[in-house]
């Protein structure tokens, strides 16, 4: 390999090198790979959207206990903003998410269901998030679309990996999927009285009605449509700051061995 002069490599690659996602989403898997008690299972996960295109997970990650599947979102000027009513409880445990567990019969088989379950660390709970893309904060697009595309992307892999298992005499563990969104950019939690916004202007009256908070992670809670359009009711993803994915995935822990609202969850034939 020839190396080249610095000054010799065209502005074009340097530019496109610092705009793209890439460098930031192998830094991601590279922290994870390196975390004690952490596998990268897979990177770049292929899986097919509804429509038939190609898309593509950025990184599944297992301590054994959890698969979290992981969508790395680098930004540069991006700040994500969580709404969150003051009568709403401030830290929650739970999280809506899919398990695989073995089927005591005589077939052993894995089967997936989706349920709400206590799971370590506390955060806050949203179901509204801002998302502001330039510093005056006027410029706003949605976090749902990213949000249901990871929870898209999880479903498929819960599905490859459920259909990939192989029966062992040895009885399977539950295992359970949860949807991570990994960026850099700032996250706050907005906690306010819903009667403080003016009816006519749709506004607080003054800022000090809000209480803005810095958080390092946030679950975001919603009802997201699976394959095909259907309402599979609410999904838990959770949404971490990068500088604190470390700290996330070592307090992740199951704290209560409850399943509530239990459903049995699956895709249409060939949809994974």
């Amino acid at each position: 390999m020839v190396d080249q002069n610095q000054d010799e490599v065209p502005q074009a690659a340097i530019g496109a090198l610092l705009a793209s996602g890439f460098p930031f989403q192998t830094a991601v898997a590279s922290v994870v790979g390196n975390l004690e008690g952490w596998e990268v299972l897979s990177e770049e996960f292929p899986w097919r959207d509804q429509l038939g295109r190609d898309q593509f997970l950025d990184l599944v990650a297992s301590d054994g206990q959890f698969v979290v599947t992981i969508e790395c979102k680098k930004t540069q000027k991006e700040t994500l903003t969580f709404l969150q009513p003051r009568a709403t409880a401030p830290d929650v445990t739970r999280a809506r998410i899919l398990q695989i567990e073995q089927i005591r019969d005589s077939t052993k088989r894995m089967d997936l269901f989706s349920a709400d379950r206590y799971v370590s660390p506390l955060s806050h709970e949203s179901q509204f998030c801002v998302v502001s893309t330039s510093d005056s904060g006027r410029d706003q697009r949605l976090l749902e679309g990213d949000a249901q595309k990871l929870v898209r992307a999880a479903d498929s892999y819960a599905t490859h990996y459920k259909d990939r298992f192989k029966i062992d005499k040895d009885p399977e563990p539950e295992r359970y999927f949860l949807p991570v969104i990994v960026s850099n950019a700032k996250l706050f939690v907005a906690k306010y009285d819903p009667s403080y916004v003016s009816l006519e202007t749709g506004q607080f009256g003054t800022p000090d009605q809000t209480d803005i908070l810095a958080v390092e992670w946030v679950r975001f809670r919603k009802s997201f449509t699976s394959y095909g359009g259907k309402d599979a009711g609410a999904r838990t993803v959770f949404v971490v700051a990068a500088k604190s994915l470390v700290a996330f995935l070592g307090q992740l822990d199951l704290v209560d061995a409850s399943a509530l609202g239990k459903a049995h969850f699956a895709l249409p034939a060939g949809a994974a």
